[in-house]
């Protein structure tokens, strides 16, 4: 921000507001990440959700529920160099923030797009993953759950598709693909958190729509509070208290500080 003066002003305002609410909730998206060199998942270059279900010569999309289906192969092929950074990567000083707030009992639970597992490295409790999380992988044919990072990084040496060790089914990562319904169980917990809070601080997300975003509409349906720090404008920056458009990394630690 050009202003200092008014940006501190605005971080001031922010700690006022999560300091006197009596259940605060952070809502953060794939600008959180970036700064630890995860590309955003969305991003036309890099991400497999950027892809829509059908290109124009009418092949199934890699990134979605149905390509993976029809060619396991393709999918890890291309999800697997993304995988490999967010394994690479280390939370930064938004992530570090977020957890030293939530340590100090100013944030009460964590709702992210994210499923990286950056904010549970960095030491939030509270993480609520409303777009799954790699943290474990699901057999498509008999539904065994097991850890996802062992089957990854086998992949990474042999470059063949996970299958299950009990019926040889394909592993896919628990990670919501393009097509795929969200998990109704951490929607129906985000939501849960979205009525108890009164104070929402909405960090590294444009807020471009779909279910997740549902959840901070409803949040400004029913009168909470709107934070939002992200570097460039979003659709709810007219109904929130706060605007802080700077990077999270940056502002964060300076909110976290201010407290």
């Amino acid at each position: 921000m050009s202003d200092i003066s008014e940006y501190f002003s605005k971080i001031r305002k922010a700690a006022d507001i999560i300091r006197h609410s009596h259940f605060a909730v952070a809502f953060t998206g794939a600008g959180l990440s970036t700064r630890s060199g995860i590309p955003d998942f969305r991003s036309p270059d890099t991400g497999l959700w950027a892809q829509t279900d059908l290109s124009q010569s009418g092949e199934v999309s890699a990134g979605s529920i149905r390509g993976f289906a029809r060619d396991p192969q393709a999918f890890y092929n291309g999800f697997g160099p993304l995988v490999k950074k967010i394994f690479d990567a280390e939370p930064n000083p938004a992530h570090l923030a977020l957890a030293e707030m939530e340590t100090r009992g100013y944030i009460n639970a964590i709702i992210t797009q994210n499923a990286d597992l950056l904010h549970q490295r960095a030491g939030s409790q509270q993480v609520i993953e409303v777009h799954g999380s790699l943290a474990e992988a699901t057999c498509i044919k008999c539904y065994k759950v097991v850890l996802a990072r062992p089957l990854f990084e086998k992949f990474f040496i042999d470059g063949q598709v996970p299958c299950c060790q009990e019926c040889v089914g394909v592993m896919k990562p628990n990670v919501i693909l393009t097509g795929e319904q969200i998990p109704a169980q951490p929607i129906i917990t985000a939501r849960q958190a979205i009525r108890q809070c009164d104070a929402l601080l909405i960090a590294g997300t444009s807020l471009p729509g779909g279910p997740a975003t549902a959840l901070v509409e409803s949040a400004h349906e029913q009168n909470v509070v709107l934070i939002i720090v992200n570097r460039t404008p979003t659709l709810f920056d007219s109904c929130a208290h706060v605007v802080i458009h700077a990077d999270v990394v940056e502002a964060l630690p300076a909110l976290a500080d201010i407290l």
